[in-house]
């Protein structure tokens, strides 16, 4: 398990460094970070344990579009649970998904993973801090194992699914911007098709 929760934290990164990377100074992503602030690193896990009967049996997709669809509809199931009016906007992060490597190998070609990325738009008078809150109690719902991590901004909750997709939200690093939500999907073999259709740019919960 430990080793899954730390390939979270450098998906987050690699994911963030390569959706980033061609936006220059014509699309800037939100709000600067502080100095000294650490986004990455720090303990695995600070807080409960996975629980009763919890194990990960990794569902490997079959196809990108499978993992797409999947973390599709967990990122939809989330919504619905979430204040009315509430949305996942990708904008700037210029559509928020990327297929890459997960795993490092010495030959051959290495397996990837779906990502998505996109900034967690509420409705007047919600409470980021409430509504992250909310989102850990739905994935703890659902069976999977959640925790807050130590060296991310907070609050956050890293959700981690018995079929291996991953679900992760995290306040933004100054008040009055949105939490982000990633979706992560277990590693796929590397030499499937780039198949997959368009990912909604601006996601509701319908």
């Amino acid at each position: 398990m430990t080793h899954a929760v730390t390939r979270a934290g450098a998906r987050t990164a690699l994911l963030v460094a390569v959706l980033t990377a061609g936006c220059g100074h014509h699309n800037p992503l939100g709000p600067s970070i502080p100095t000294g602030a650490t986004i990455l690193g720090g303990s695995d896990m600070t807080s409960a344990s996975p629980p009763p009967g919890w194990t990960e049996r990794p569902i490997v997709p079959t196809s990108q579009q499978q993992a797409q669809d999947t973390v599709l509809g967990y990122l939809k199931k989330t919504l619905r649970a979430l204040p009315s009016g509430t949305t996942l906007d990708a904008t700037r992060y210029s559509g928020g998904t990327n297929v890459s490597p997960c795993q490092d190998v010495e030959t051959g070609t290495p397996p990837n993973d779906f990502t998505t990325i996109a900034d967690l738009k509420l409705p007047p008078g919600a409470s980021p801090d409430a509504v992250i809150a909310k989102a850990s109690d739905t994935w703890k719902s659902w069976g999977w194992y959640v925790t807050e991590r130590d060296g991310f901004y907070k609050p956050n909750r890293f959700g981690y699914g018995p079929d291996g997709y991953r679900l992760q939200i995290m306040a933004a690093p100054q008040p009055g911007y949105p939490p982000s939500l990633q979706g992560i999907s277990p590693c796929l073999p590397g030499d499937l098709p780039n198949d997959r259709g368009p990912f909604p740019m601006i996601l509701t919960a319908d």
